[in-house]
């Protein structure tokens, strides 16, 4: 069964739980990348956001990637 990108949830989390925060078409996906990396700059203190497919699988994540510690979009890490 293929997954269905059609749409896409984006979750965010500044004080410790995942919310849902907008889903949009598939054709939106890069530029709302792009607008929640700007809200990210703007943003005091920290904060995460997921993009989630149609079944709830995590797409990527918005957050500091070590050693650098600097806020990016990459693919979830792998648990298990």
């Amino acid at each position: 069964m293929e997954k269905d990108f059609s749409q896409v949830n984006f979750r965010v989390n500044c004080s410790g739980s995942w919310a849902n925060l907008v889903t949009v078409k598939q054709d939106d996906y890069e530029a709302t990348k792009k607008a929640l990396a700007d809200l990210a700059r703007m943003h005091r203190g920290s904060i995460r956001f997921k993009a989630m497919d149609a079944e709830g699988g995590v797409i990527e994540e918005y957050s500091s990637v070590p050693p650098a510690g600097i806020p990016l979009w990459h693919e979830p890490k792998r648990r298990g």
